[in-house]
């Protein structure tokens, strides 16, 4: 079992992180270390590792990788033995200067790569997953001690790359009770935090179970499995049925032939020079553009996609009880970064979703540009879905 953890646990790291995106961040990193902080034992220590690596290729990609990359790379490698052999000093710094431009082109270069692929297969970047099959390790997140583990049968050989900034992967997993099961594999992200978040929800909802008046209204934060793989890298259980609210807005703006950000251009309209303007006059363009707008996109977005009255009514209460807890629980643990693409709704429930928990105890209220002074998201987008009773009602 614990073989088979390493081995999966590897191969997901692969396939997380190409070679071009590891020496991408790499080289970003220890740039700064070197150039900003003057630290040129740190920055060898993240450039070693993936030099070794890039001499010993395991799968067709970073073969490829090497083609295309190992001769600058063992170029830049020997100016910095050269470096680090030569006493400190100006004569070891033309050697460092030599690296260093023999790694700005590899660098720019391999931004060029992006976005590479949209879609990856398990053959050219992580092949061992293909033979691994009717394994004894559970599929991540399916762990329960009182039910019958859930092995992992196969793996996908197809993994979808998402077209966002960080280029997530969407892989899927067969597992022993016959079903597929979707996954999220996020690099250049810490999601040991995210795990956390998620076990403090799993207590809340405990407490939430215990008490007679929460449980009699089935109040529960909804969940989904995080698993860190590294420091900066995990796996993320996916969600389905679900839109980020900015979706359902832009998606139902569009179907009525109105302009997305219609609010932030009447309120530039009102004032041109936002820049200059003090905080007084700021509140006053923004109220303009709300006096000037319905701000019912979601509540009617709701009820549009709701086929009977009484479904709509459930979703309705669902997503009253589920936004109430959250915004609660949210504040407990100081979350923040709540922008409409971060809360998604369950399109047949109507529960309130929250994803990526970065930035959590208050760390967003203390930043130095634009800090979050609200305890939560509540808006009148948010409140009018809840219909007449608002925020003094179902839950």
């Amino acid at each position: 079992l614990v073989e088979e953890t390493e081995v999966v646990s590897r191969e997901l790291i692969r396939i997380t992180l190409l070679f071009p995106e590891m020496w991408h961040d790499a080289l970003d990193n220890a740039s700064k270390y070197y150039f900003k902080q003057n630290d040129p034992a740190e920055m060898m220590r993240i450039l070693q590792p993936l030099h070794e690596r890039a001499r010993n290729p395991e799968t067709l990609r970073e073969y490829h990788f090497v083609q295309m990359f190992g001769n600058e790379l063992a170029t830049a490698e020997q100016h910095l033995a050269q470096y680090f052999a030569a006493e400190p000093g100006p004569r070891a710094e033309p050697h460092m200067q030599q690296a260093w431009d023999v790694y700005y082109l590899i660098f720019r270069r391999i931004q060029k790569l992006f976005p590479d692929p949209k879609v990856l297969t398990l053959k050219d970047t992580a092949p061992v997953l293909l033979q691994c099959r009717d394994m004894h390790l559970a599929v991540p997140g399916t762990y329960d001690p009182d039910r019958e583990i859930v092995r992992i049968d196969s793996f996908d050989p197809v993994v979808r790359v998402y077209n966002t900034k960080q280029h997530p992967r969407e892989m899927h997993i067969r597992g022993s009770d016959g079903n597929k099961y979707t996954f999220v594999l996020k690099g250049h992200e810490d999601l040991r935090q995210d795990e956390r978040v998620m076990q403090l929800f799993g207590l809340i909802n405990s407490l939430l179970a215990r008490d007679a008046e929460t449980a009699r209204r089935a109040l529960a934060i909804e969940r989904f499995p995080v698993t860190p793989l590294s420091s900066n890298s995990g796996l993320i259980g996916f969600y389905p049925n679900c839109e980020n609210i900015h979706e359902i807005i832009q998606n139902y703006r569009d179907a009525h032939g109105q302009i997305v950000n219609l609010e932030q251009r009447l309120a530039q309209q009102f004032s041109p020079n936002w820049d200059s303007l003090t905080v007084l006059q700021k509140v006053e363009s923004f109220e303009y553009a709300l006096s000037n707008t319905p701000g019912n996109d979601l509540q009617r977005a709701m009820w549009y996609k709701s086929p009977n009255a009484e479904t709509w009514l459930e979703r309705r209460t669902n997503y009253t009880r589920s936004l109430a807890v959250m915004s609660i629980a949210g504040y407990i643990l100081g979350l923040g970064d709540r922008h409409p693409s971060n809360i998604m709704m369950h399109t047949w429930t109507g529960k309130v979703v929250h994803i990526d928990f970065g930035d959590c105890f208050e760390i967003a209220a203390h930043r130095d540009k634009f800090p979050e002074t609200v305890p939560f998201r509540l808006t009148r987008m948010f409140i009018m879905p809840m219909e007449v009773s608002t925020i003094e009602g179902l839950f």
